[in-house]
């Protein structure tokens, strides 16, 4: 496949680069400045005129985060443990709902997705009194029963999945079918490993989404040792003076994840988001 020959640079194009590299440096910045300041003394972080690169340089924070914070390390592996069960929960059960919407006929079909759609409207603050009721009943606070249950299928997940399934011809499992493959095996051994895209997307949005979620872990859990990485980073603010070098450096461990997870699965995530965005009958 030949390349297209790339675009004369004339001068309406190049003050467009120019605007959006301008506008790209823009938005990155506070992440500079904090990565920077990761780096810095507490001293240096409150010096007056603020400078973007520390000196000298220090990994002391990193150092006291990781070994010298005794839960900080807790808080990590509750994290990755939420993290990562949501994300394989809701690959796996959303696809199989986006293939019952997406591929197959049965009654109440339209009147059910409609009602997953509508989950969508409803703000995630409105329902949290309702949800902690239920979870203090299943004797689900304090737990990690307590963070995956409620976040093991979403939605968005649903509507992605269907709507990337939909895209997909159906003459690819109606001759297993025809043959006498089960409908599970056709979707597991035929219909899953082409949804790859899908997958990726779903698997980003549900893992970004449980490893930055705040609100939720902050009152379903009451014990400190059970707290995710996000809401134990709020308790190194103190009630006279907040170290905000050591915050800076434990905002940095959590953004990382997310940071080098995303960019090895970028290509897929973007292709995944247009199909599945796109998609319809």
């Amino acid at each position: 496949m030949r390349r297209r020959p790339p675009l004369p640079l004339s001068p309406s194009r190049i003050l467009l680069y120019v605007v959006l590299a301008g506008y790209g440096l823009f938005s990155l910045a506070p992440f500079l400045f904090a990565f920077s300041s990761s780096f810095k003394t507490y001293a240096q972080v409150l010096s007056w005129p603020p400078s973007l690169l520390p000196n000298p340089a220090t990994l002391d924070n990193y150092r006291f985060i990781l070994s010298g914070a005794q839960l900080f390390p807790r808080y990590i592996l509750n994290s990755i443990i939420y993290a990562g069960a949501v994300t394989v929960l809701n690959v796996l059960l959303a696809s199989m709902a986006g293939y019952a919407f997406g591929r197959m006929e049965f009654p109440g079909k339209n009147f059910f997705y409609l009602l997953t759609l509508a989950v969508l409207m409803i703000p995630s603050q409105l329902i949290l009194i309702p949800k902690f009721l239920v979870a203090y009943t299943l004797h689900l606070t304090d737990n990690y029963g307590g963070l995956i249950v409620p976040a093991m299928v979403t939605p968005t997940s649903v509507f992605l999945m269907t709507q990337f399934l939909k895209t997909l011809p159906r003459e690819l499992e109606e001759a297993a079918l025809i043959d006498g493959c089960s409908r599970f095996r056709a979707f597991w051994q035929i219909i899953f490993p082409l949804v790859r895209p899908a997958v990726t997307v779903v698997a980003l949005l549900s893992f970004q989404g449980a490893w930055n979620e705040f609100l939720w872990p902050l009152i379903v859990m009451s014990h400190q040792e059970n707290y995710t990485l996000t809401v134990g980073l709020a308790f190194f603010k103190g009630n006279y003076v907040t170290q905000y070098n050591l915050v800076l450096a434990g905002a940095m461990i959590s953004i990382a994840p997310l940071v080098i997870i995303f960019f090895i699965f970028q290509r897929y995530f973007i292709q995944g988001l247009s199909t599945s965005g796109l998609a319809g009958r």
